[in-house]
C-alpha cells in the first residue's frame, strides 16, 4: 500500500513538472513571436527616428564657410551674440537656463507659455545666395520654427517632424518654391540633438542633417541661389514656447555662408585700394568677358553697410580691361571699405571680396603688412588690435571659397601672426581676412613655389 502511494505521488509530481515545462515553452514562444512582430512593424515604418547619440558633433565638418552669426545662449541677456550682430528683440520671459547641450546653459521660453521670438538684426548680412544653419534642439512641443525669415524661409518642425520651406532662383531667373515635411520624427524625449540645413548654391543641393546624419536632400540646378533677400524678420523660436515648461530647448546657433551662385565664370583678376591725396584710388583688372555689363564700386565705413559710388561700363572690346577710379570723398573714419560688384547683361551680379584702406595713423583694427609676398611655405601678417581679444583668420581662394580658417587670442597693440602652409596650397592669388569684434578686414597675397 505504501509503495502504491509513493508511486501515485511521484506520478502527480511528474505531471506537474511537465505542465510547468509546457507552460514555460509556450510563454517563450509567444514572447519571441511578439518581439519578432514588433521588430518587423518597426522596421517597416517610414518614419526615420532620431538617433540616440547625444554627442555626435552636429556636422561641424560639413561646411567651413564664413560665420555670419553665432549664439551660444550661455548667459542673460540671451540677445548677445559671440560673433555677428546681436539680437534686437526677444520674449520677456526667455532666458538662459540649465541644462543645455553638454551640460551648458541653453535658451528657455520660460514657464508662462510665451513664444521665444528671438529677432536678429542686420538682416542684410543674411542676404546670401547660400546658407548653413546649425542649432541644437530638444523637443517638448509638437510644432514651431527653429530659424525663419518672413514668408520666404523656414526651418523647423510640424507635428513632431522636421520641415523646411524656401524659394530659389536659377541663372535664367526661374523660381522654385519648396515646402516639405521631412520623414524624420523628433522624439519628445528631451534629448538635445543637432539639426542642420545647408543650401549650397554652386551645386544646387539642399540638405538637412540630424546629428551629422543626412535625413533629407533635394537637388536643384547648379548655380542656383536662395531667393530671400529682404525677406523679412529673422526669428529664432517663432511659435515655440517649450510646451510652457521652463526648460532649455535651444542651444548653439551657428549660421554660415555656404558660397555664391556664379552666373558666369568670374573674370576679376585683381582688386586693390590705396590712400591717395586724402581720398582712395581703386584699381582693378578683368579678363575679357562680353557678358559683363558694368561694374559698381561700393563704399562702407563699417564693412557691413555699403553705398554705391559709381557704375562703370565694361570694355570687352579693348585689348585688356584695366580700370581706375579715384574716390575724392574725405575720410571721416580711419578705415574705409570698398568692394566691387560685377553685373552681367542678364542682370545677375557677383559681389567680390571687400578691401580696406587706412587713411590716417589713428590706431584701430588694421592689417599693417603681409610678407613675404609671394610666399612659399609661411608668411607673417602684422596687425594692430585696439583691445585684447580673439581674432579669426580666414584664407579664401580666387573664387571666394574659404580654404583655411584659424582663431587665436592676441593682446592689444601690434601683433604678428605666422601662417604655416600645412595643406600645400596651390600657386595663385588668395585673400587673407582678419575678423575682430565683428569687424572684418582683408588683404591679398600670392602663393608661389
Amino acid at each position: 500500500m505504501k509503495k502504491k502511494l509513493q508511486q501515485s505521488i511521484h506520478h502527480k509530481m511528474s505531471v506537474r513538472i511537465r505542465l510547468l515545462y509546457v507552460a514555460a515553452v509556450t510563454t517563450m514562444i509567444f514572447t519571441l513571436t511578439a518581439g519578432i512582430l514588433v521588430y518587423l512593424e518597426f522596421t517597416n515604418q517610414t518614419k526615420i527616428r532620431a538617433r540616440e547619440g547625444k554627442e555626435e558633433g552636429g556636422g561641424t565638418n560639413l561646411n567651413n564657410g564664413e560665420i555670419i552669426s553665432e549664439f551660444t545662449l550661455e548667459k542673460d541677456p540671451v540677445t548677445a551674440s559671440i560673433l555677428g550682430p546681436d539680437a534686437i528683440k526677444v520674449s520677456k520671459e526667455a532666458h538662459a537656463k540649465t541644462v543645455g547641450r553638454s551640460s551648458t546653459l541653453g535658451l528657455s521660453a520660460g514657464s508662462k507659455g510665451k513664444n521665444i521670438d528671438l529677432e536678429i538684426d542686420k538682416e542684410g548680412l543674411f542676404n546670401q545666395d547660400g546658407i548653413d544653419i546649425s542649432i541644437d534642439f530638444r523637443r517638448n512641443e509638437p510644432s514651431g520654427d527653429f530659424f525663419s525669415r518672413g514668408k520666404y524661409f523656414n526651418f523647423g518642425m510640424r507635428d513632431g517632424f522636421l520641415c523646411v520651406s524656401y524659394r530659389t532662383e536659377n541663372n535664367l531667373g526661374k523660381n522654385e518654391t519648396v515646402n516639405e515635411n521631412v520623414e524624420y520624427e523628433i522624439p519628445a524625449d528631451l534629448v538635445f540633438r543637432n539639426f542642420r540645413f545647408i543650401f549650397t548654391p554652386s551645386t544646387g543641393k539642399a540638405e538637412i542633417f540630424a546629428n551629422n546624419i543626412i535625413v533629407w536632400q533635394r537637388q536643384h540646378e547648379k548655380n542656383t541661389a536662395l531667393s530671400w533677400k529682404n525677406g523679412g524678420k529673422i526669428l529664432i523660436g517663432r511659435n515655440m514656447n517649450g510646451g510652457g515648461s521652463d526648460i532649455a530647448i535651444f542651444d548653439n546657433l551657428v549660421v554660415r555662408n555656404s558660397g555664391s551662385a556664379i552666373p558666369f565664370a568670374e573674370t576679376l583678376l585683381n582688386f586693390m585700394v590705396e590712400p591717395k591725396d586724402g581720398g582712395a584710388k581703386v584699381h582693378w583688372s578683368s579678363s575679357v568677358n562680353k557678358e559683363v555689363d558694368y561694374y559698381t564700386i561700393e563704399r562702407s565705413v563699417n564693412g557691413i553697410n555699403f553705398t554705391p559710388l559709381i557704375n562703370i561700363q565694361s570694355r570687352p572690346d579693348s585689348a585688356d580691361e584695366e580700370y581706375t577710379y579715384f574716390d575724392k570723398t574725405r575720410a571721416t573714419t580711419p578705415i574705409a571699405y570698398y568692394r566691387l560688384r560685377q553685373t552681367f547683361k542678364n542682370k545677375k551680379s557677383v559681389t567680390h571680396e571687400l578691401s580696406a584702406v587706412k587713411f590716417n595713423t589713428e590706431k584701430t583694427f588694421s592689417i599693417e603688412r603681409v610678407s613675404p609676398s609671394p610666399f612659399q611655405r609661411t608668411f607673417d601678417i602684422a596687425y594692430y588690435l585696439p583691445a585684447s581679444g580673439r581674432v579669426w583668420m580666414q584664407i579664401s581662394n580666387e573664387r571666394g571659397k574659404i580654404i583655411k580658417s584659424e582663431t587665436f587670442e592676441a593682446p592689444q597693440g601690434k601683433n604678428i601672426h605666422v601662417f604655416r602652409d600645412e595643406h600645400d596650397l596651390q600657386n595663385g592669388n588668395y585673400t587673407v581676412a582678419l575678423i575682430f569684434d565683428n569687424k572684418k578686414i582683408t588683404t591679398r597675397i600670392v602663393k608661389s613655389s
